[in-house]
């Protein structure tokens, strides 16, 4: 019975989010630092992004940013990969070394956002990417390294282009196990 009623109580925070009663949706906000869930950062996304408020904007950021729970981790990449949040991917690549999420199984994913991403995804990327301290399979910082000087040869924006290149030295210095 008290999974129910846990449920119940995130359902009714949820619900409280979508008001637009400023006061009810700070107060959400502050219900799900105590009791939230990976779940809820869709609904926090949408808020984030149809909320003209600074001050709820400013509150989801901090919560997003205060993010400690690794089960939060799957919930963030997916929403990078969500073309719905596509106006706020610089931002959401910026949780992951903001709130020291550990995002190094999604590596790969990650490059492929800085190549074909905006010039400030890709800079979200290196900064996520020099904050990694974990250890790499070498074949997969390869091919990594392979696609960049690709992807380095054929970007037209020079500032990005020199973002990229960047990237491929971090990924160069990475630990990598032999």
């Amino acid at each position: 019975m008290a999974v129910k009623r846990n449920d119940n109580k995130f359902n009714n925070i949820v619900k409280d989010l979508q008001t637009k009663d400023v006061n009810k949706v700070l107060t959400a906000i502050k219900q799900l630092r105590k009791s939230g869930k990976p779940e809820a950062i869709p609904p926090l996304l949408e808020v984030y992004i149809s909320q003209p408020e600074e001050e709820i904007k400013q509150a989801i950021t901090e919560l997003l940013f205060d993010l400690k729970a690794d089960n939060t981790t799957v919930a963030i990449i997916n929403a990078i990969e969500n073309e719905k949040y596509s106006s706020i991917q610089p931002f959401l690549i910026s949780v992951l070394w903001q709130s020291s999420l550990d995002a190094s199984p999604h590596i790969a994913f990650l490059v492929q956002q800085a190549i074909d991403g905006s010039y400030l995804s890709c800079l979200e990327v290196l900064t996520v990417i020099e904050n990694f301290d974990a250890t790499f399979n070498e074949d997969e910082i390869n091919d990594l390294v392979y696609d960049l000087e690709e992807a380095i040869e054929y970007e037209e924006d020079e500032e990005k282009q020199k973002l990229l290149i960047s990237l491929r030295m971090v990924l160069q210095q990475l630990n990598i196990e032999f």
